[in-house]
């Protein structure tokens, strides 16, 4: 469709939902829609409707005509309104039609990691937020897009997967899901405190103010964050690709959906091939639902394509019997497990993901600012109004509010300081005021690796890999997260207007000296929470790596996204990139799984 016309779109879709019943079994005599149980053998199963699988299934879907047989199977539901989407903001008037909770940039600070969005967290991996629904943590996360550097692709990739050849994939994605800085329908930044009280102080060491979505030269740059954004609404996967293979809900010829189904085991031939897939069907949201046990079935020359994320993956791969042979304990400590039928060394094996130290600031300078707390809707009346009146204001703009991206002694970037325009903590609390701001220090490029490891229900066990003292690999990010730190510290001092009210040197941390490097290293070591405060060791939500593209063995196959040592299991999430992202993650993995629908779909050709 038309970027113009979006909006009208969706408006469109909310009411002839509402007339169908959204919750109604549609579309299942024409081999299509939301079904209760799989029933048959299917061309396609793509295990995970999240950012990847959404994006593959509309381009199988495009590339079979609707000829083909495709099934999802998918943790959540609906999210958005445009695909079906009743979960409402808490705040929208009664009979608004045309707007779901996943759609308000704003909301973005309300879903993840709060007990608002404790129902769309799976249960499988309790130590970090994975959201469930269709678009995946694209659906909850702040879309921030950043472009994996040209560099890593050419360096760290396998051949036939350097820039050249993803250029052309980074380019659709925009094409499909616009990217800006300035998100509010009315093009007007909002929420622009943080970034006029800091910016002058990375203009004084030389950082340039530029687009931070795109490569970049420079040894620091810095803006307003480019997000996906569309009409002041979240845009991504579901906007760019899903809304026209599933518009209102109810999914076009081919395509079906089983809603509120977690995939236990994917059964195999003696050949590596997978022919089904055992599942358990819930008959809503309530993951604590008992539900009903169900199969699905492949055709002799199916596909099933994994799309699960970067944890998730890996977990029901092991659970099915492929994974590393002669690390069993490890991946299932203090049981006995079976050994791994299907070898393939790389599953599981090598998870990344970024890590966060947090430092909260009040402000007394000249500029006018005041921390914006997006959960205090009686508040908020007079922005919600104005959201809900022309998609503008505050609650178009999605956390943070500064980006600060920057090499240091890497020629590629590795740390990031993004600012949130409120505290820490409990609203109204010792470190969330009405003019406190949050500075977070990532690290774009750790070295620490981990391993998936699974208790014995099944769930993905928390991976120690955030700058283990133990490795040569976590002492290295140590010491980049303390010096990052320090010197964050001594350049928001040049700042007089600005104060530590959680961090060294404060009421949280009395004993911890702001100027002292090795008091740094103390706090950015230390575990959280402090007061009910989480701030360091952070779990970022950008995993990936475990099952990653390679040139053999093991691994993913490059040409084909085969996972090695089957004849039928595509891998297009996360877990195939073979290296950490130096940046936000969403844009590289819309990216590959534009580039995987492409090299999936030529199988039919």
């Amino acid at each position: 469709m038309a970027r113009s016309t979006r909006r009208e779109f969706i408006r469109q879709m909310g009411q002839a939902g509402i007339a169908l019943g959204l919750g109604a079994k549609l579309g299942a005599h024409t081999g299509c829609g939301s079904v209760n149980h799989a029933s048959g053998r299917y061309d396609v199963i793509i295990i995970g409707g999240g950012t990847a699988g959404v994006i593959v299934a509309a381009k199988l879907q495009a590339a079979s005509g609707g000829r083909k047989r495709i099934l999802i199977i998918e943790a959540g539901g609906k999210t958005a309104a445009s695909i079906g989407g009743t979960d409402l903001p808490p705040w929208l008037p009664q009979g608004e039609a045309g707007l779901a909770l996943f759609d308000v940039p704003g909301q973005y600070s309300t879903v993840p990691f709060t007990p608002s969005g404790a129902p769309y967290q799976l249960t499988e991996t309790p130590f970090t937020y994975q959201g469930i629904g269709l678009g995946g943590n694209s659906q909850f996360n702040g879309m921030l897009f950043q472009t994996n550097p040209p560099l890593v692709f050419n360096r760290s990739w396998p051949e036939g997967w350097g820039w050249t050849d993803m250029a052309p994939y980074f380019k659709r994605i925009r094409q499909n899901m616009p990217v800006t800085n300035t998100p509010s329908a009315d093009g007007i930044p909002q929420n622009t405190g943080p970034a006029d009280i800091v910016h002058p102080l990375y203009e004084s060491m030389g950082w340039v103010e530029t687009d931070t979505s795109r490569p970049f030269p420079e040894q620091g740059v810095f803006s307003r964050p480019y997000v996906a954004a569309e009409d002041g609404m979240r845009a991504g996967p579901v906007s760019g690709y899903f809304e026209e293979v599933d518009p209102g809900g109810v999914p076009v010829e081919g395509l079906e959906i089983l809603e509120f189904t977690k995939a236990d085991l994917i059964e195999f031939d003696d050949n590596g091939r997978a022919v089904a897939v055992h599942y358990t069907k819930r008959g809503a949201l309530d993951q604590k639902l008992p539900g009903e046990p169900g199969s699905a079935k492949l055709k002799k020359d199916g596909l099933l394509v994994m799309a699960a994320g970067g944890l998730v993956t890996p977990r029901l791969l092991l659970l099915s019997g492929v994974g590393p042979k002669g690390r069993e304990g490890e991946i299932f400590p203090g049981q006995t497990p079976v050994p791994f039928a299907i070898e393939n060394q790389y599953v599981g094996v090598g998870l990344f993901d970024h890590v966060l130290t947090m430092v909260t600031y009040s402000y007394d300078g000249p500029v006018p600012y005041q921390a914006y707390d997006y959960a205090d809707y009686a508040g908020n009346e007079a922005d919600l109004q104005e959201y809900l009146n022309s998609r503008s204001g505050p609650y178009a703009q999605y956390q943070p509010v500064s980006i600060l991206n920057l090499r240091r002694g890497s020629d590629v970037p590795n740390v990031e300081v993004f600012i949130n325009p409120n505290g820490a903590g409990a609203p109204g609390g010792p470190f969330y005021g009405p003019d406190t701001l949050s500075a977070f220090i990532m690290l774009l490029d750790p070295k620490s690796r981990g391993l998936v490891t699974l208790d014995e229900n099944g769930n993905v066990r928390f991976p120690n890999i955030y700058m283990s003292p133990d490795t040569p690999e976590g002492q290295e990010d140590i010491e980049l997260m303390t010096q990052a730190t320090f010197d964050i510290i001594q350049l928001f001092k040049e700042d007089k207007g600005l104060g530590i009210v959680f961090g060294p040197g404060s009421q949280s941390f009395p004993d911890l000296d702001p100027d002292n490097i090795d008091d740094i290293r103390t706090y950015v070591t230390s575990p959280s929470p402090v007061d009910g405060v989480f701030y360091s060791r952070l779990t970022v939500n950008h995993w990936g790596g475990t099952a990653r593209l390679t040139d053999g063995p093991g691994g993913v196959d490059p040409g084909t996204l085969i996972l090695r040592g089957t004849e039928n299991v595509a891998v297009v999430d996360a877990s195939l990139i073979p290296t950490v992202v130096p940046a936000h993650p969403v844009g590289t993995i819309m990216a590959v799984a534009d580039r995987a629908g492409d090299i999936l779909a030529a199988r039919w050709d």
